[in-house]
């Protein structure tokens, strides 16, 4: 998985990046190839990437992101997508 991470999450450690998983989920999600998908998948589940989706932070998937997952993964109707507070 560290190397996964590294690629979707270039900018940080594996190590932090591995730390929060719903996080990790997310990134994969929205910004890994499918190869990297597929791996994640495997190891942790479809039900682990339910659950990130439900706790998925503002600003890490794209609408397009967004609604393939929750389509792809049985959820409808597919929520409002998490938005960004100012102030």
């Amino acid at each position: 998985m560290e190397s996964i991470a590294r690629q979707v999450v270039w900018w940080e450690q594996p190590e932090i990046t591995l730390a929060d998983q719903n996080e990790f989920l997310c990134r994969v999600m929205s910004r890994g190839l499918w190869e990297h998908v597929q791996e994640v998948e495997r190891v942790y589940g479809e039900a682990a990437f339910r659950e990130a989706l439900m706790h998925c932070r503002p600003g890490i998937m794209d609408t397009a992101s967004w609604h393939y997952w929750h389509r792809r993964l049985g959820i409808d109707p597919v929520p409002q997508q998490p938005m960004r507070t100012s102030g």
